[in-house]
């Protein structure tokens, strides 16, 4: 199974190569737009797109939006990703697991919490928002998750960043990536 940490770690080492891979795709006529995402830098773009996510997961929370928990988790930690490797967060700078155990007394106990969390770090900007705010409130927002549904109908952690990395496993220009990056 894969872990948060990995995930992020190949994200972050798909932004540190991303020109080269980059002319490795054009050599073969394809394109990816996250590698296009990642060369832009376009910082205001990629927190955008993690806050609308995010709004779609808390729809899947409260009842509004007919998604899967595992597609707008994923998605949403995805964009978080994106903007953390274009900050030039690193996994330590994160605290992930920190804001999980923080996740349950941060006082973002429900999905209204959540959803004017989101809109005050996008309204904030990216020059102002740090990246780890991002993934506490993803994590609050996982802990909502956790504490609506009984422990045998959860996605968990694992299953979560595995559905992810199974994803990654399907574009070849990956596959170096993956290799080196193992924890």
């Amino acid at each position: 199974m894969s872990t948060p940490r990995r995930v992020f770690r190949i994200y972050q080492q798909l932004a540190k190569d991303a020109v080269e891979i980059k002319d490795f795709l054009s050599a073969k006529g394809e394109k990816s737009g996250t590698i296009d995402l990642l060369i832009a830098g376009d910082r205001a773009k990629l927190l955008t797109r993690w806050g609308e996510e995010m709004e779609e997961l808390c729809g899947v929370l409260d009842g509004t939006h007919k998604d899967s928990y595992l597609m707008e988790a994923t998605q949403t930690y995805y964009w978080g990703c994106l903007f953390a490797v274009s900050c030039g967060a690193t996994w330590e700078s994160l605290n992930f697991d920190t804001g999980r155990v923080q996740a349950a007394t941060c006082k973002i106990d429900i999905v209204p919490e959540v959803l004017a969390s989101v809109r005050r770090l996008v309204g904030i900007g990216p020059a102002a928002v740090k990246p780890e705010k991002l993934f506490l409130v993803w994590n609050a927002a996982d802990w909502i998750y956790r504490r609506q549904r009984p422990a045998e109908k959860q996605w968990t952690m694992e299953q979560l960043m595995e559905a992810d990395f199974q994803d990654m496993k399907k574009k070849w220009y990956l596959e170096p990536l993956i290799a080196k990056i193992t924890d």
